[in-house]
């Protein structure tokens, strides 16, 4: 395992900073096909995601969260959005009275820092630095990750959860914890951040105090919001259950994923789609167990089964960007020559494909 100097992220930036500006121009490109698509349609479609702009689907949830509140009569069901992603919304909207604008500035500023912190993952995995390069390009075109564009909380996300294993390989605990409950205030799988953090505290720190609160400090942020979705009267268990209402209750996964290959052969696509993703992200959690480190791994398999394991498999591959190690995984894999030389290609059509179908409603991100 490479250590790089904790000093120095030229490197990292470098390495972000292009692909991230890379994958903004195909969701350009993206944007202005579905523009001119839509010109030329008549009647036009009576519903037009890209009316929203940069905030569209679940991006209207968060900007509305950040103007309006949970209690707001008109957002019923919103407190299955987790309360750190609005809440700076309305923190930083409130220069200019735009949460909007401020949602969908961060998401691409935390975007860019996700980049930076997976480059350095990667480099003290592999100690390769032109792997850590393919890595960072394979996540900026991974097909769902048109969303880091977006006012989605999904790069606040990634970027604490990076930061997270980063700070706790540097037995940095304080750090660690905080990282940990706002990652818990962020998305409901966070409470999986305690494995990694088990995993490098038992290594080290097993004893100490500080050590002990990061292990738990995500799981404690998740708590928080159940706790106070309870004092203000909605139930402990609505955010849980607002998810369940969306995604439907566990399936078991192997029975999960048969049904879906089985529809999709039979003609319902969407099933298809999801089945062939669900074999692909399997396929990279047993080559993660493989080649990657216990404090990845262990994160990695339970994200993998609980992302296949729900009745509704909608969003799966969006969700799956929450798995940053399936990324280094899959970047790993392609060291070929053949595949380098295809993969980003074709992850950048898919990027631009997937980003206009889900501007013109037929793909939900």
């Amino acid at each position: 395992m490479r250590v790089p100097d904790p000093r120095d992220w030229r490197q990292e930036f470098i390495a972000s900073a292009t692909s991230w500006t890379e994958a903004r121009l195909y969701v350009a490109a993206a944007y202005i096909t579905t523009w001119a698509i839509l010109d030329r349609l008549q009647p036009p479609p009576a519903f037009s995601p890209i009316d929203d702009g940069l905030i569209p689907w679940d991006g209207t949830w968060y900007r509305d969260l950040a103007l309006d509140g949970y209690d707001s009569p008109a957002l019923e069901g919103g407190i299955r959005f987790f309360p750190l992603w609005p809440m700076l919304g309305r923190v930083f909207g409130a220069i200019g009275d735009r949460p909007d604008i401020a949602l969908v500035v961060l998401a691409n500023i935390l975007a860019l820092v996700a980049g930076m912190f997976l480059y350095r993952i990667t480099l003290q995995e592999t100690g390769d630095p032109g792997l850590a390069v393919r890595t960072v390009r394979l996540f900026a075109l991974f097909p769902p990750a048109f969303v880091l564009t977006l006012g989605y909380s999904e790069a606040l996300y990634l970027s604490l959860a990076m930061g997270f294993v980063l700070a706790a390989r540097g037995r940095r605990w304080l750090v660690t914890a905080v990282l940990g409950f706002l990652a818990g205030l962020t998305r409901p799988v966070a409470g999986l951040l305690a494995l990694p953090a088990a995993v490098c505290a038992w290594k080290s720190d097993r004893r100490s105090p500080s050590a002990l609160l990061a292990v738990g400090s995500a799981p404690l942020g998740t708590l928080s919001f159940l706790v106070w979705s309870s004092a203000e009267g909605y139930g402990w268990r609505a955010p849980v259950d607002a998810q369940q209402d969306l995604r439907g209750k566990f399936a078991e996964p192997i029975s999960r994923l048969t049904s879906a290959l089985y529809d999709g052969v039979r003609g319902e696509e969407g099933e298809l789609f999801h089945g062939l993703a669900a074999l692909i992200l399997i396929g990279l959690a047993v080559y993660s167990v493989r080649k990657l480190s216990t404090d990845l791994w262990v994160y990695t398999v339970p994200s993998t089964l609980l992302l296949v394991s729900a009745d509704n498999l909608n969003s799966m591959e969006r969700y799956s960007l929450s798995v940053f190690p399936l990324i280094i995984a899959a970047a790993m894999i392609s060291r070929s020559e053949r595949l380098d030389r295809w993969l980003p290609t074709a992850s950048a059509v898919a990027l631009t494909v997937v980003t206009t179908l889900a501007l013109n409603g037929v793909y939900v991100p």
